[in-house]
């Protein structure tokens, strides 16, 4: 079963319900609906839902906004939407969720009752980014504020165990984000980070600067969790730009209009590459379930793909691989 966080989001409960029973429809999987059982059932009757085995609801009374404190929060609401889907996959009763709610909730619910994947210094949070030439592999994300190198270390193999497993990438190529190519740029945690990657046998690149991150050379990016949270809302932010000076500049003169209308299918296809939702959300790699964390403004497609990138996390084992490179690279501690 995924347990599926129905109440935790920005957007109304029926919108994430929606995508749900999409995703266990399409993807033949079971799904346990958490939130306020009589409102979930409600939704489910004007849906005109047919009960097939692949729905289960899970009552959860209580809610984490996204401006509570996550530590605070999880203490005091433990019967909230995303503390009962993480203690679903502690009991065995789900292998992963799907959550659109306060990022830092989730990730200290699930802290508090999913253990660490075995050998995992911290878990990390890696993205789906778009590139020039299809799409990389961000980690960490924002799980980690402050790291040290040991940590980015094991970020780098989990992120090739998942751009290998997921993505179908051969031999992923694995870089530093750093201010400069040479190796002697960087701070001292790229340094160090730098020299431990360059010993193992992986396919280090080096360091990769913030500027070629989209031309897509590069299949897993590393850095800590700071820089990655920044970077990834930067790049969502632009994509988005980008597309609505187009619409400005086109918006006051005809020829132009006719022409944004000769080229909008090309325009639909560039919005579709960067969208977020089509990606599902942050997966959450070294803690033992599948676990997507998605925007706090997930819509139905969102939902959609994030309950499919836990199932792909699922039917490939990657914890299991996760362990396996880290000892097979001596990096399990």
């Amino acid at each position: 079963m995924i347990a599926v966080d129905v109440m935790s989001g920005e957007k109304p409960p029926e919108v994430i319900i929606r995508g749900a029973l999409r995703a266990a429809e399409e993807f033949n999987v079971k799904v346990g609906l958490v939130g306020d059982g009589e409102l979930i059932t409600d939704y489910l009757k004007k849906f005109g839902f047919q009960h097939t085995g692949n729905v289960e609801v899970f009552h959860a009374p209580e809610v984490i906004a996204m401006h509570e404190r996550p530590a605070t929060a999880c203490k005091k609401k433990k019967d909230s939407s995303i503390m009962v889907c993480t203690r679903l996959v502690k009991d065995g009763i789900a292998l992963g969720f799907f959550s659109p709610g306060n990022t830092g909730a989730t990730l200290v619910a699930s802290y508090m009752n999913i253990p660490k994947t075995e050998g995992v210094l911290r878990p990390s949070l890696a993205a789906i980014i778009p590139t020039e030439k299809g799409k990389s592999l961000l980690i960490d994300a924002g799980a980690n504020m402050d790291c040290v190198p040991e940590y980015l270390a094991q970020f780098a193999v989990m992120g090739e165990v998942f751009a290998a497993k997921v993505q179908r990438k051969e031999d992923p190529s694995i870089g530093i984000l750093s201010v400069g190519k040479e190796r002697s740029k960087g701070n001292d945690l790229s340094l160090k980070t730098y020299e431990i990657l360059k010993g193992l046998k992986i396919n280090f690149v080096g360091n990769i600067e913030g500027y070629d991150v989209s031309d897509g050379d590069v299949d897993v990016i590393v850095c800590d969790g700071f820089v990655g949270n920044i970077l990834i809302k930067v790049t969502e932010r632009v994509f988005r730009l980008t597309v609505e000076f187009v619409g400005q500049e086109v918006e006051n003169h005809l020829l132009q209009r006719i022409g944004y209308a000769l080229i909008y299918p090309a325009v639909r296809n560039m919005r579709k590459k960067t969208d977020p939702s089509e990606y599902g959300g942050g997966y959450l790699l070294g803690l033992d379930a599948s676990i997507v964390i998605g925007h706090g403004a997930s819509d139905t497609i969102t939902v959609y793909n994030g309950i499919r990138m836990v199932n792909v996390g699922i039917k490939n084992k990657l914890n299991a691989l996760i362990v396996s490179r880290l000892e097979e690279l001596d990096l399990k501690r």
